[in-house]
């Protein structure tokens, strides 16, 4: 099943210019945006809606640690003991983008997105749905463009969720 939702996704890749450089926006450039969002709303938000610092320092702390443990540890541990090979590699093919040939399960990419939304979430529900609806669409670039599974991406996207709700459960809550 993974093989077969990859080929869907992948086949769009070769097919125009546009469509390919769309792709590669997608998958290397749209993070970047995501970031700043995430930063503006947790700048912002707390700002406009009056949040006082404790509450700010605590989705920081939140998120760092998150981060920390779900995309250094847990993602590079995964890796390290499943060395998945990155479907270019499986394939035998020049994926859209420069990658290293390193473990694609689970994704980096898909973690670190993932949990960003998943805070932002927690801050802003709206704005957690834009950055999920990012993620969701770095991913399926990052997918089309040869570089990842289809469950490399599930795994990240899972990783990084589960990661902010149990740091989320086990951190003291914030003063109101």
């Amino acid at each position: 099943m993974d093989q077969e939702v990859f080929k869907i996704l992948h086949q769009l890749a070769g097919k125009s210019g546009f469509l390919d450089g769309l792709l590669v926006f997608l998958a290397e450039y749209l993070p970047y945006l995501l970031i700043i969002i995430f930063l503006a709303l947790i700048f912002r938000s707390f700002r406009e809606n009056g949040i006082n610092w404790v509450k700010r320092f605590y989705f920081i702390f939140l998120t760092i640690l998150s981060l920390l443990i779900g995309r250094g540890i847990i993602v590079s541990a995964i890796r390290f003991f499943w060395p998945r090979p990155r479907p270019f590699v499986a394939l035998n093919f020049e994926p859209l983008i420069n990658m290293a040939a390193a473990p694609s399960f689970p994704s980096g990419h898909a973690a670190l997105f993932f949990t960003l939304a998943a805070v932002a979430y927690l801050i802003n529900r709206r704005w957690g749905i834009y950055l999920f609806i990012g993620a969701i669409i770095n991913a399926l670039a990052r997918v089309a463009v040869g570089v990842h599974w289809p469950l490399d991406i599930v795994g990240g996207a899972v990783l990084g969720i589960i990661v902010v709700l149990f740091l989320r459960r086990l951190l003291p809550s914030p003063s109101k």
